[in-house]
């Protein structure tokens, strides 16, 4: 009995030593898209303690950092009434946004974060280069919900 015990524990071993060390192994990122899922933050936009939106932020220096001479985000939000995105604002460290351009749903930046739907909103904000290693950007919208983003700039 004590041999069959030792037999399974060294066959158990044997086995788990072939597992898949994590469970990122079973994806095939290419290099963009793994630099994006280190440059991305995700957010709530509230006003006293409620929820009007939800806004992710791709870092797109990080990922393309020869493609962008301002310093550029990939910005999506959802926001539950659209009217509030009518006048929403983008600052980057306390700086109006030079370009903001809305993108349709299936865009060149998509597949960074894999998100395509009709419900969403797409942007790409460019604005002038911080020389600040911390790079804060703030969404607000129309009713002066709020939320704040903080990059590191490498």
């Amino acid at each position: 009995m004590r041999r069959l015990s030792i037999v399974l524990f060294i066959f158990i071993i044997m086995l788990t030593g072939c597992a898949d060390k994590d469970a990122f192994s079973k994806f095939k990122l290419i290099k963009d898209e793994e630099l994006a899922f280190d440059n991305v933050m995700f957010s709530k936009v509230v006003k006293e303690k409620k929820v009007y939106a939800v806004v992710s932020a791709v870092y797109l220096n990080a990922v393309y950092p020869k493609r962008f001479d301002k310093e550029s985000f990939y910005i999506i939000i959802f926001a539950k009434n659209k009217k509030l995105l009518d006048n929403f604002s983008v600052t980057l460290n306390g700086n109006n946004v030079l370009e903001l351009q809305k993108l349709p749903p299936q865009n060149e930046f998509t597949h960074l974060l894999d998100i395509k739907n009709e419900w969403s909103s797409y942007y790409l904000a460019k604005f002038a280069t911080q020389n600040s290693g911390k790079l804060t950007l703030e969404v607000s919208l129309s009713n002066q919900a709020k939320t704040t983003l903080v990059f590191v700039k490498k």
